[in-house]
Protein backbone atom coordinates (compact mmCIF):
# COMPACT_ATOMS: atom_id res chain seq x y z
CA UNK A 1 0.00 0.00 0.00
CA UNK A 2 1.07 3.44 -0.84
CA UNK A 3 2.48 5.47 2.46
CA UNK A 4 0.44 8.38 2.92
CA UNK A 5 2.65 11.68 3.01
CA UNK A 6 0.89 14.13 4.82
CA UNK A 7 1.96 17.31 5.06
CA UNK A 8 5.20 17.21 2.58
CA UNK A 9 6.09 17.60 -0.90
CA UNK A 10 7.63 14.11 -0.51
CA UNK A 11 4.41 12.30 -2.50
CA UNK A 12 5.93 13.78 -6.13
CA UNK A 13 9.58 13.56 -5.45
CA UNK A 14 10.01 10.63 -7.35
CA UNK A 15 13.26 8.07 -7.73
CA UNK A 16 16.17 7.94 -5.37
CA UNK A 17 18.32 10.95 -4.61
CA UNK A 18 21.65 11.49 -3.70
CA UNK A 19 22.30 13.27 0.02
CA UNK A 20 21.43 16.81 -0.03
CA UNK A 21 24.89 19.00 -0.29
CA UNK A 22 25.78 21.80 2.05
CA UNK A 23 24.75 25.33 0.18
CA UNK A 24 28.53 25.84 -0.77
CA UNK A 25 29.04 22.55 -2.44
CA UNK A 26 28.57 21.01 -5.83
CA UNK A 27 25.86 19.18 -7.03
CA UNK A 28 27.01 15.43 -6.23
CA UNK A 29 25.20 12.89 -8.56
CA UNK A 30 23.84 9.63 -6.87
CA UNK A 31 22.92 6.30 -9.39
CA UNK A 32 19.59 4.83 -8.70
CA UNK A 33 16.80 2.92 -11.09
CA UNK A 34 15.19 -0.03 -11.68
CA UNK A 35 14.99 -3.22 -13.92
CA UNK A 36 12.33 -5.89 -14.10
CA UNK A 37 12.18 -9.05 -16.23
CA UNK A 38 9.32 -11.02 -16.83
CA UNK A 39 9.51 -14.70 -19.03
CA UNK A 40 5.64 -14.74 -20.74
CA UNK A 41 3.55 -17.60 -21.46
CA UNK A 42 0.48 -16.58 -23.48
CA UNK A 43 -2.08 -17.73 -26.07
CA UNK A 44 -3.07 -14.79 -28.45
CA UNK A 45 -5.40 -14.70 -31.07
CA UNK A 46 -4.25 -14.33 -34.72
CA UNK A 47 -5.30 -12.20 -36.96
CA UNK A 48 -7.06 -13.35 -40.31
CA UNK A 49 -7.07 -10.81 -43.43
CA UNK A 50 -9.54 -10.90 -46.05
CA UNK A 51 -6.93 -12.37 -48.54
CA UNK A 52 -6.15 -15.30 -46.12
CA UNK A 53 -3.32 -13.99 -45.06
CA UNK A 54 -2.36 -14.68 -41.02
CA UNK A 55 -0.65 -12.69 -38.36
CA UNK A 56 -0.16 -15.42 -35.27
CA UNK A 57 2.26 -15.21 -32.22
CA UNK A 58 4.59 -17.22 -30.30
CA UNK A 59 3.55 -18.81 -26.89
CA UNK A 60 6.38 -17.71 -25.34
CA UNK A 61 8.82 -14.63 -25.04
CA UNK A 62 10.31 -12.88 -22.69
CA UNK A 63 10.19 -9.09 -21.99
CA UNK A 64 12.48 -6.69 -20.11
CA UNK A 65 12.58 -2.86 -19.24
CA UNK A 66 14.64 -0.89 -16.65
CA UNK A 67 16.02 2.86 -16.49
CA UNK A 68 19.32 4.09 -14.74
CA UNK A 69 18.46 7.26 -13.06
CA UNK A 70 21.63 9.62 -12.44
CA UNK A 71 20.04 12.39 -9.47
CA UNK A 72 21.71 15.15 -7.37
CA UNK A 73 20.51 18.03 -5.36
CA UNK A 74 21.84 20.58 -3.40
CA UNK A 75 20.29 22.59 -0.75
CA UNK A 76 20.25 26.71 -0.42
CA UNK A 77 20.77 29.47 2.07
CA UNK A 78 17.40 30.19 1.32
CA UNK A 79 16.14 26.62 2.56
CA UNK A 80 14.81 26.07 -1.36
CA UNK A 81 16.79 22.53 -2.49
CA UNK A 82 17.69 22.59 -6.14
CA UNK A 83 19.01 19.35 -8.43
CA UNK A 84 18.64 17.46 -11.69
CA UNK A 85 17.30 14.13 -12.64
CA UNK A 86 18.29 12.59 -15.77
CA UNK A 87 16.81 9.06 -16.71
CA UNK A 88 18.52 6.04 -19.27
CA UNK A 89 16.98 3.70 -20.77
CA UNK A 90 18.68 0.28 -19.70
CA UNK A 91 17.86 -1.63 -22.61
CA UNK A 92 18.60 -1.38 -25.90
CA UNK A 93 15.32 0.38 -27.67
CA UNK A 94 14.64 -0.04 -31.19
CA UNK A 95 15.85 3.36 -33.50
CA UNK A 96 12.75 2.59 -36.00
CA UNK A 97 9.02 1.49 -35.06
CA UNK A 98 6.65 0.66 -37.22
CA UNK A 99 3.15 0.86 -36.95
CA UNK A 100 1.54 -2.56 -37.58
CA UNK A 101 -1.26 -1.64 -39.63
CA UNK A 102 0.25 1.81 -41.44
CA UNK A 103 3.70 0.93 -42.91
CA UNK A 104 3.47 4.16 -45.38
CA UNK A 105 4.34 6.12 -41.66
CA UNK A 106 7.47 5.59 -40.09
CA UNK A 107 8.85 7.40 -37.31
CA UNK A 108 12.23 7.16 -35.03
CA UNK A 109 10.81 6.38 -31.32
CA UNK A 110 12.43 5.33 -28.09
CA UNK A 111 15.12 7.58 -27.42
CA UNK A 112 17.92 6.41 -25.08
CA UNK A 113 16.77 9.14 -22.57
CA UNK A 114 13.78 8.94 -20.61
CA UNK A 115 13.52 11.93 -19.30
CA UNK A 116 15.67 14.77 -18.02
CA UNK A 117 14.95 17.52 -15.96
CA UNK A 118 15.45 20.12 -13.49
CA UNK A 119 13.50 20.34 -9.99
CA UNK A 120 13.57 22.61 -7.35
CA UNK A 121 11.62 22.68 -3.82
CA UNK A 122 10.82 24.17 -0.83
CA UNK A 123 8.29 24.80 1.43
CA UNK A 124 6.53 26.76 -1.29
CA UNK A 125 6.07 23.44 -3.18
CA UNK A 126 7.75 21.83 -6.12
CA UNK A 127 8.81 22.66 -9.45
CA UNK A 128 9.80 20.52 -12.20
CA UNK A 129 11.46 22.01 -15.55
CA UNK A 130 12.15 19.63 -18.84
CA UNK A 131 11.36 16.74 -20.24
CA UNK A 132 8.47 15.29 -17.56
CA UNK A 133 5.59 13.83 -16.82
CA UNK A 134 2.58 16.00 -16.27
CA UNK A 135 1.92 16.65 -12.82
CA UNK A 136 -1.85 15.38 -13.18
CA UNK A 137 -0.68 12.22 -14.73
CA UNK A 138 1.45 11.33 -11.27
CA UNK A 139 -0.92 12.21 -8.71
CA UNK A 140 -3.04 9.35 -9.41
CA UNK A 141 -4.93 7.28 -6.97
CA UNK A 142 -7.29 4.21 -7.85
CA UNK A 143 -6.98 0.22 -8.43
CA UNK A 144 -3.90 -0.90 -7.08
CA UNK A 145 -1.73 -3.46 -8.21
CA UNK A 146 0.73 -6.18 -7.64
CA UNK A 147 2.08 -7.19 -10.95
CA UNK A 148 4.77 -4.78 -11.02
CA UNK A 149 5.17 -3.05 -14.67
CA UNK A 150 1.64 -3.61 -15.45
CA UNK A 151 -1.92 -2.01 -13.61
CA UNK A 152 -3.59 1.17 -13.75
CA UNK A 153 -0.17 3.65 -13.72
CA UNK A 154 3.10 3.61 -15.45
CA UNK A 155 2.56 0.79 -17.30
CA UNK A 156 5.89 -0.40 -19.23
CA UNK A 157 4.70 -4.04 -20.50
CA UNK A 158 1.66 -5.90 -22.49
CA UNK A 159 0.75 -8.76 -23.95
CA UNK A 160 -2.02 -8.62 -26.55
CA UNK A 161 -3.01 -9.11 -30.05
CA UNK A 162 -0.61 -6.04 -31.70
CA UNK A 163 -2.84 -5.43 -35.13
CA UNK A 164 -6.04 -5.26 -32.73
CA UNK A 165 -4.07 -3.05 -29.98
CA UNK A 166 -2.73 -0.42 -32.53
CA UNK A 167 -6.61 -0.32 -34.01
CA UNK A 168 -8.72 -0.37 -31.27
CA UNK A 169 -9.11 2.81 -29.71
CA UNK A 170 -10.40 1.80 -26.50
CA UNK A 171 -7.07 -0.35 -25.66
CA UNK A 172 -4.89 2.70 -24.87
CA UNK A 173 -7.14 3.15 -21.81
CA UNK A 174 -6.92 -0.28 -20.61
CA UNK A 175 -2.91 0.38 -19.95
CA UNK A 176 -3.05 3.70 -17.93
CA UNK A 177 -6.35 4.55 -16.12
CA UNK A 178 -4.86 8.73 -15.02
CA UNK A 179 -4.43 12.12 -17.24
CA UNK A 180 -2.25 12.69 -20.26
CA UNK A 181 -0.74 9.70 -20.69
CA UNK A 182 -0.80 9.94 -24.44
CA UNK A 183 1.36 13.45 -23.52
CA UNK A 184 4.09 12.03 -21.54
CA UNK A 185 7.56 13.24 -21.26
CA UNK A 186 6.90 16.30 -23.23
CA UNK A 187 9.16 19.48 -22.47
CA UNK A 188 6.76 20.84 -19.70
CA UNK A 189 6.82 23.25 -16.30
CA UNK A 190 5.12 21.11 -13.49
CA UNK A 191 4.49 23.12 -10.00
CA UNK A 192 2.75 21.43 -6.53
CA UNK A 193 1.59 23.19 -4.21
CA UNK A 194 2.56 22.35 -0.38
CA UNK A 195 0.17 19.57 0.86
CA UNK A 196 -2.83 21.55 3.30
CA UNK A 197 -4.97 19.75 5.38
CA UNK A 198 -4.45 16.58 3.13
CA UNK A 199 -5.27 18.46 0.03
CA UNK A 200 -2.27 18.86 -2.78
CA UNK A 201 -2.57 20.80 -6.01
CA UNK A 202 -0.39 20.21 -9.06
CA UNK A 203 -0.65 22.28 -12.80
CA UNK A 204 1.26 22.06 -15.80
CA UNK A 205 1.58 23.43 -19.15
CA UNK A 206 3.68 21.94 -22.57
CA UNK A 207 3.67 24.23 -25.22
CA UNK A 208 3.13 20.97 -28.09
CA UNK A 209 2.03 17.53 -28.11
CA UNK A 210 3.02 14.88 -31.00
CA UNK A 211 3.39 11.52 -30.99
CA UNK A 212 5.07 8.75 -33.22
CA UNK A 213 1.82 7.52 -35.46
CA UNK A 214 0.40 4.05 -35.30
CA UNK A 215 0.10 4.28 -31.27
CA UNK A 216 -3.13 3.36 -31.21
CA UNK A 217 -4.78 6.56 -30.03
CA UNK A 218 -6.39 7.51 -32.97
CA UNK A 219 -7.64 3.67 -34.39
CA UNK A 220 -7.49 2.72 -37.97
CA UNK A 221 -9.56 5.00 -40.10
CA UNK A 222 -5.87 6.99 -41.07
CA UNK A 223 -5.99 9.87 -38.98
CA UNK A 224 -2.49 11.35 -38.82
CA UNK A 225 -1.15 14.19 -36.66
CA UNK A 226 1.78 16.30 -36.95
CA UNK A 227 4.58 16.95 -39.42
CA UNK A 228 4.50 13.79 -41.25
CA UNK A 229 8.30 14.85 -43.18
CA UNK A 230 9.67 14.79 -39.39
CA UNK A 231 11.50 12.30 -38.10
CA UNK A 232 9.90 12.24 -35.07
CA UNK A 233 11.52 12.80 -31.87
CA UNK A 234 14.15 15.66 -33.06
CA UNK A 235 10.70 17.58 -33.49
CA UNK A 236 8.75 20.30 -30.67
CA UNK A 237 6.06 18.50 -28.74
CA UNK A 238 7.42 14.41 -29.03
CA UNK A 239 8.23 12.84 -26.04
CA UNK A 240 11.89 13.07 -24.60
CA UNK A 241 14.51 15.24 -23.55
CA UNK A 242 15.68 17.03 -26.98
CA UNK A 243 17.64 20.48 -27.82
CA UNK A 244 15.35 22.00 -30.14
CA UNK A 245 15.54 25.33 -32.18
CA UNK A 246 11.89 25.99 -32.71
CA UNK A 247 8.27 25.10 -32.05
CA UNK A 248 6.35 25.19 -35.09
CA UNK A 249 2.54 26.26 -35.46
CA UNK A 250 -0.36 24.88 -38.14
CA UNK A 251 1.43 21.17 -38.63
CA UNK A 252 -1.54 19.57 -37.52
CA UNK A 253 -0.82 18.66 -33.53
CA UNK A 254 -1.38 19.85 -30.40
CA UNK A 255 -0.57 23.36 -28.62
CA UNK A 256 -0.53 24.65 -25.36
CA UNK A 257 -1.44 21.46 -22.98
CA UNK A 258 -2.45 22.69 -19.54
CA UNK A 259 -3.25 20.17 -17.30
CA UNK A 260 -4.70 20.64 -13.37
CA UNK A 261 -4.65 17.66 -10.58
CA UNK A 262 -5.79 17.49 -6.84
CA UNK A 263 -5.69 14.50 -4.42
CA UNK A 264 -6.68 13.70 -1.00
CA UNK A 265 -4.76 12.08 1.65
CA UNK A 266 -5.69 11.12 5.21
CA UNK A 267 -5.69 8.44 7.94
CA UNK A 268 -8.63 8.21 10.24
CA UNK A 269 -7.29 5.79 12.96
CA UNK A 270 -6.65 2.22 10.76
CA UNK A 271 -8.22 3.46 7.59
CA UNK A 272 -6.45 5.38 4.95
CA UNK A 273 -8.14 7.39 2.28
CA UNK A 274 -6.54 8.83 -0.76
CA UNK A 275 -8.87 10.81 -3.16
CA UNK A 276 -7.56 12.45 -7.10
CA UNK A 277 -9.39 14.39 -9.94
CA UNK A 278 -7.95 15.59 -12.81
CA UNK A 279 -8.52 17.89 -16.08
CA UNK A 280 -6.48 18.48 -19.18
CA UNK A 281 -6.94 20.38 -22.36
CA UNK A 282 -4.88 21.27 -25.25
CA UNK A 283 -5.67 23.29 -28.47
CA UNK A 284 -5.57 21.37 -31.92
CA UNK A 285 -3.82 23.41 -34.89
CA UNK A 286 -4.67 22.77 -38.16
CA UNK A 287 -2.42 23.51 -40.94
CA UNK A 288 -3.26 24.65 -44.61
CA UNK A 289 -3.91 21.54 -46.45
CA UNK A 290 -7.78 21.39 -47.01
CA UNK A 291 -7.58 17.33 -47.68
CA UNK A 292 -5.23 16.67 -44.79
CA UNK A 293 -5.21 13.54 -43.10
CA UNK A 294 -6.19 15.78 -39.81
CA UNK A 295 -9.86 15.87 -41.52
CA UNK A 296 -10.35 13.38 -43.94
CA UNK A 297 -13.18 14.52 -46.61
CA UNK A 298 -13.52 10.68 -47.29
CA UNK A 299 -14.36 9.61 -44.12
CA UNK A 300 -15.30 12.39 -41.67
CA UNK A 301 -12.65 11.77 -39.13
CA UNK A 302 -10.73 14.90 -38.09
CA UNK A 303 -8.54 15.90 -35.26
CA UNK A 304 -9.71 18.70 -32.27
CA UNK A 305 -8.89 19.79 -28.86
CA UNK A 306 -7.66 17.18 -26.84
CA UNK A 307 -9.94 17.10 -23.66
CA UNK A 308 -9.87 14.50 -20.62
CA UNK A 309 -10.51 14.07 -17.39
CA UNK A 310 -9.81 10.85 -14.55
CA UNK A 311 -11.05 10.79 -10.94
CA UNK A 312 -10.42 7.60 -8.52
CA UNK A 313 -10.41 6.44 -4.64
CA UNK A 314 -8.57 4.76 -2.57
CA UNK A 315 -8.98 3.15 0.92
CA UNK A 316 -6.67 1.12 2.80
CA UNK A 317 -7.24 -0.99 6.08
CA UNK A 318 -4.83 -3.05 7.92
CA UNK A 319 -2.97 -3.88 4.92
CA UNK A 320 -6.09 -4.22 2.83
CA UNK A 321 -6.14 -1.92 -0.15
CA UNK A 322 -9.00 -1.10 -2.38
CA UNK A 323 -9.50 1.21 -5.07
CA UNK A 324 -11.28 2.05 -8.44
CA UNK A 325 -11.46 5.19 -11.03
CA UNK A 326 -12.98 6.46 -14.01
CA UNK A 327 -11.90 8.74 -17.03
CA UNK A 328 -12.88 10.33 -20.40
CA UNK A 329 -10.38 10.77 -23.05
CA UNK A 330 -11.59 12.33 -26.43
CA UNK A 331 -8.22 11.41 -27.74
CA UNK A 332 -7.57 14.84 -29.44
CA UNK A 333 -10.22 13.27 -32.19
CA UNK A 334 -13.59 15.34 -32.96
CA UNK A 335 -17.27 13.67 -33.48
CA UNK A 336 -17.24 12.94 -37.46
CA UNK A 337 -18.20 15.14 -39.61
CA UNK A 338 -21.07 12.13 -41.12
CA UNK A 339 -21.80 10.24 -38.47
CA UNK A 340 -21.84 13.01 -36.02
CA UNK A 341 -21.08 10.46 -33.10
CA UNK A 342 -17.77 11.27 -31.26
CA UNK A 343 -14.57 8.93 -30.87
CA UNK A 344 -14.20 9.33 -27.20
CA UNK A 345 -13.31 6.21 -24.97
CA UNK A 346 -14.83 6.40 -21.12
CA UNK A 347 -12.55 4.53 -18.85
CA UNK A 348 -13.18 2.43 -15.57
CA UNK A 349 -10.95 0.56 -13.23
CA UNK A 350 -11.28 -1.06 -9.63
CA UNK A 351 -8.95 -3.36 -8.01
CA UNK A 352 -8.01 -4.76 -4.32
CA UNK A 353 -4.69 -5.81 -3.22
CA UNK A 354 -3.65 -7.16 0.60
CA UNK A 355 -0.18 -6.79 1.97
CA UNK A 356 1.34 -9.13 4.71
CA UNK A 357 5.24 -9.30 5.72
CA UNK A 358 7.05 -9.72 2.26
CA UNK A 359 4.34 -10.44 -0.35
CA UNK A 360 2.13 -8.42 -2.30
CA UNK A 361 -1.35 -9.87 -3.73
CA UNK A 362 -4.12 -8.11 -5.73
CA UNK A 363 -6.14 -9.30 -8.20
CA UNK A 364 -7.84 -5.45 -10.51
CA UNK A 365 -10.00 -4.82 -14.03
CA UNK A 366 -9.76 -2.27 -16.41
CA UNK A 367 -12.23 -1.53 -19.29
CA UNK A 368 -12.74 1.18 -21.96
CA UNK A 369 -15.08 1.99 -24.28
CA UNK A 370 -14.85 3.80 -27.60
CA UNK A 371 -18.09 5.29 -29.54
CA UNK A 372 -16.39 4.70 -32.40
CA UNK A 373 -18.09 7.49 -34.87
CA UNK A 374 -15.11 7.44 -37.17
CA UNK A 375 -15.33 3.51 -37.83
CA UNK A 376 -13.03 0.60 -38.17
CA UNK A 377 -11.09 -0.22 -40.73
CA UNK A 378 -11.05 -3.86 -42.13
CA UNK A 379 -7.76 -5.67 -42.27
CA UNK A 380 -6.82 -6.66 -46.39
CA UNK A 381 -3.89 -8.46 -46.34
CA UNK A 382 -1.05 -9.07 -43.43
CA UNK A 383 3.12 -8.73 -44.74
CA UNK A 384 4.22 -12.53 -44.71
CA UNK A 385 6.81 -13.01 -41.11
CA UNK A 386 6.19 -9.46 -40.50
CA UNK A 387 2.36 -9.05 -39.00
CA UNK A 388 2.39 -5.53 -40.62
CA UNK A 389 -0.56 -5.04 -42.01
CA UNK A 390 -2.70 -3.19 -44.94
CA UNK A 391 -6.11 -2.39 -44.21
CA UNK A 392 -8.39 -0.56 -45.70
CA UNK A 393 -7.95 3.07 -44.78
CA UNK A 394 -3.84 2.50 -45.11
CA UNK A 395 -2.62 4.46 -48.18
CA UNK A 396 -0.95 1.76 -49.42
CA UNK A 397 -3.93 -0.44 -50.25
CA UNK A 398 -4.80 -1.70 -53.20
CA UNK A 399 -8.14 0.03 -53.16
CA UNK A 400 -8.32 3.07 -51.51
CA UNK A 401 -11.51 4.83 -50.13
CA UNK A 402 -12.83 7.41 -52.36
CA UNK A 403 -16.35 9.55 -52.93
CA UNK A 404 -18.75 11.84 -52.12
CA UNK A 405 -20.55 10.23 -49.39
CA UNK A 406 -24.55 9.72 -49.85
CA UNK A 407 -23.17 10.03 -53.63
CA UNK A 408 -20.76 7.26 -54.38
CA UNK A 409 -19.03 6.51 -51.37
CA UNK A 410 -16.86 4.01 -50.51
CA UNK A 411 -16.15 4.29 -46.87
CA UNK A 412 -20.07 4.35 -46.36
CA UNK A 413 -20.76 1.73 -49.03
CA UNK A 414 -19.67 -1.66 -50.31
CA UNK A 415 -17.52 -4.10 -49.77
CA UNK A 416 -15.19 -1.99 -49.21
CA UNK A 417 -16.48 0.15 -46.27
CA UNK A 418 -15.55 0.98 -42.92
CA UNK A 419 -17.75 -0.65 -40.00
CA UNK A 420 -19.47 0.75 -37.06
CA UNK A 421 -20.20 -0.19 -33.68
CA UNK A 422 -17.93 0.39 -30.33
CA UNK A 423 -14.56 -0.66 -29.76
CA UNK A 424 -14.29 -2.00 -26.20
CA UNK A 425 -11.37 -3.14 -24.61
CA UNK A 426 -11.62 -5.44 -21.25
CA UNK A 427 -8.03 -6.57 -19.22
CA UNK A 428 -8.09 -8.54 -16.31
CA UNK A 429 -4.97 -9.27 -14.28
CA UNK A 430 -4.02 -11.31 -11.13
CA UNK A 431 -0.27 -10.15 -9.55
CA UNK A 432 1.91 -11.11 -6.83
CA UNK A 433 5.08 -10.52 -5.91
CA UNK A 434 7.47 -11.26 -2.72
CA UNK A 435 10.59 -9.37 -1.48
CA UNK A 436 13.68 -11.24 -1.53
CA UNK A 437 15.21 -8.62 0.40
CA UNK A 438 15.93 -5.04 0.26
CA UNK A 439 15.21 -3.74 -3.71
CA UNK A 440 14.32 -7.15 -4.45
CA UNK A 441 11.60 -8.90 -5.44
CA UNK A 442 10.43 -12.18 -7.21
CA UNK A 443 6.84 -10.92 -9.17
CA UNK A 444 4.07 -12.98 -11.44
CA UNK A 445 1.12 -13.55 -12.68
CA UNK A 446 -1.82 -13.95 -15.37
CA UNK A 447 -4.01 -12.01 -17.04
CA UNK A 448 -6.70 -11.41 -19.49
CA UNK A 449 -6.43 -9.22 -22.41
CA UNK A 450 -9.38 -8.63 -24.19
CA UNK A 451 -10.64 -6.25 -27.83
CA UNK A 452 -13.63 -6.27 -29.69
CA UNK A 453 -15.35 -4.47 -32.23
CA UNK A 454 -17.17 -4.52 -36.12
CA UNK A 455 -13.90 -5.80 -37.73
CA UNK A 456 -10.72 -7.79 -37.39
CA UNK A 457 -8.04 -4.96 -37.07
CA UNK A 458 -9.87 -4.08 -33.95
CA UNK A 459 -10.47 -7.78 -32.44
CA UNK A 460 -8.28 -9.94 -30.50
CA UNK A 461 -7.62 -11.79 -27.28
CA UNK A 462 -4.97 -13.05 -24.95
CA UNK A 463 -4.49 -14.82 -21.50
CA UNK A 464 -1.13 -14.64 -20.62
CA UNK A 465 1.07 -16.10 -17.42
CA UNK A 466 4.13 -14.26 -16.13
CA UNK A 467 6.99 -15.16 -13.71
CA UNK A 468 9.80 -12.78 -13.49
CA UNK A 469 11.92 -10.57 -10.97
CA UNK A 470 12.80 -6.93 -10.10
CA UNK A 471 15.31 -5.01 -8.73
CA UNK A 472 15.54 -1.55 -7.33
CA UNK A 473 18.94 0.30 -6.75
Amino acid sequence: MKKLLLGSTALVVGGVMAAPAMAADPIKIGVGGYYTFYAVANNTSATYATNGSIAANKGLFFQQEGEIHFIGQTKLDNGTSVGVNVELEAWNPNNIQASPTNVAYIQSANPQIDEAFLFAFGNWGRVELGSRDAASYRMYYGAPSALIGYGAIQHNHNVGNAIAFSSNKAAFHTTTQTNTAAWQDTQRINYFTPRFQGFQIGVGYTPKINFPQGGGILGSTLLLSGPLNNSGFSACGYAGAVNISNCTVNDYSWQDGFDIGVNYLNKFGDVTVAAYGSYAYAAFSPGYNTYALSASQITGGNLAAWQMWAAGLQFGYKGITLGGSIGYDNQGMGSNYYTGVDNATRFASAGVMYETGPWQMSFQWQGAVNSNGNGSGTVQSIGSGTGLAILNTSPNTNVPLSGIPGVNSTAFSGPNALLFGAETANKFEIGANYALGPGVKLTGGALINNQSGPSNAVTGNTWAILMGMDVRF
